[in-house]
């Protein structure tokens, strides 16, 4: 039952942005941090992947994680595209798997 009303909920919270308030109507100010908004997200993610329980400590200890982002951090920005750095965390991750 919870899991049915936290859909609708979030269902209900899109259609009213989406068909009451569309981006256009939006204050410039809001607008301009939209473009934003996906990055933040995808940032929040990794380093809750990236910490995991570990704590804040985990951060600051080098391990394979910590290559695997470094190693998409320079993909996407020497190439720009979505796609490769995810691809190559990825190859990074099993090629460390694989040589342990």
């Amino acid at each position: 039952m919870t899991l049915l009303v936290s859909a609708a909920a979030t269902y209900g919270l899109r259609v009213v942005l989406i068909a009451l308030v569309p981006a256009h109507r939006l204050p410039a100010v809001l607008r301009r941090g939209l473009a934003h908004l996906a990055p933040a997200a995808l940032a929040a993610l990794v380093v809750t992947a990236l910490v995991g329980h570990r704590g804040a400590a985990a951060l600051v200890v080098p391990g394979p994680m910590h290559l695997a982002l470094a190693v998409a951090a320079v993909v996407a920005w020497r190439f720009r595209n979505p796609a490769l750095p995810v691809l190559a965390a990825v190859a990074v991750m099993i090629v460390v798997e694989v040589l342990s």
